[in-house]
């Protein structure tokens, strides 16, 4: 069901603008929006951009190149993490070609005026693709982070230094070869924590075309799973905590054969659905959505994208109980 709510556009432009990730300090007194801008949804021509707001969403200024690559590369997926010293982390994935990808991250300590070198995530033994998107964790001041290949695995990364370097925790995808559940592999993921629990919701790649978000559970941070699904159909969740549960965002791709997408909400808590689900629009187009979340004390910043658009949704959280 549709729920009527405004946004602002915080960038529009005849360029491909996608990807978008938000992030706020401490009193909300400063809000940042970074996105990816490039000719087309696959360019090698891209960059990162970041927009600032000082009116919690309001209105957007400052528009700043704050990565990127070299002449012939791709840029994309950006994710924000606020870090325990009040810095943030921007992750991102830069390709090379259609078949060479690496994951990175840039740190800035002054509030996205200046983000330092970037640092390379590693690969896991025999891999050479790695791409990144979706929600990032703190636990106990180690970062972890969700990276995937092109073709079949996904796996757990950390930093015990705040991004200055990076590990291989564990493959997300061993429940494919023992059965656990009958699956495809997950690629677009993002992560939460609480009570002790580890939760991933993650994008579906099946050979059968089954739409479905996975979601697993981990009581051991990150180093085993428990799999189940999701009664949603959707592509690139977003999980950002609220209270005892998180919201979820997602493009629903229910009625994709009919060439119909919406871009939706819903409130998950204890790994299952604890509200109806909200759509805040409606397209013909299939490249929108990716969105990503900022909580405030009485609402909730829905960062997303349009055709030739970044777009901040403010919703209230009776949302969840729309029906």
């Amino acid at each position: 069901m549709l729920y009527e709510t405004q946004s602002t556009f915080i960038y529009y432009s005849s360029l491909h603008l996608a990807f978008p990730a938000i992030a706020g300090n401490k009193d909300r007194s400063k809000i940042i929006v970074v996105y990816r801008e490039g000719s087309s949804h696959v360019s090698f021509d891209s960059k990162l951009i970041q927009m600032e707001s000082f009116d919690k969403g309001k209105t957007w200024v400052n528009r700043n190149v704050i990565f990127a690559p070299v002449k012939g590369h791709d840029v994309r997926d950006p994710q924000l993490l606020v870090l325990p010293n009040n810095g943030i982390l921007c992750r991102f994935f830069e390709r090379e070609s259609e078949t060479e990808s690496i994951v990175k991250s840039i740190c800035s300590e002054n509030w996205g005026i200046f983000y330092g070198s970037p640092v390379l995530f590693p690969f896991p033994k025999d891999e050479t693709f790695a791409a990144a998107r979706g929600n990032m964790v703190i636990i106990d001041d180690v970062i972890y982070a969700v990276c995937y290949n092109r073709w079949a695995v996904t796996w757990l990364e950390k930093s015990e230094d705040f991004g200055r370097s990076w590990e291989v925790v564990s493959w997300l995808d061993e429940r494919l070869w023992t059965n656990q559940i009958e699956c495809g592999r997950i690629n677009e993921a993002s992560l939460g924590y609480y009570d002790g629990k580890m939760y991933v919701v993650g994008r579906q790649q099946s050979e059968n075309g089954d739409n479905r978000l996975e979601i697993g559970v981990s009581e051991d941070l990150g180093v085993t799973w428990t799999w189940s699904f999701l009664p949603i159909e959707g592509h690139a969740p977003s999980l950002t905590p609220y209270k005892d549960a998180f919201i979820l965002t997602y493009r629903n791709v229910k009625d994709s054969n009919r060439g119909k997408y919406s871009f939706d909400t819903v409130l998950l808590k204890d790994g299952k659905l604890a509200s109806n689900p909200a759509s805040l629009f409606e397209s013909d187009n299939f490249d929108v959505g990716y969105g990503d979340v900022l909580t405030l004390p009485n609402s909730f910043l829905v960062c997303c994208y349009q055709p030739g658009s970044i777009r901040c949704y403010e919703l209230k959280y009776d949302v969840f109980k729309y029906r």
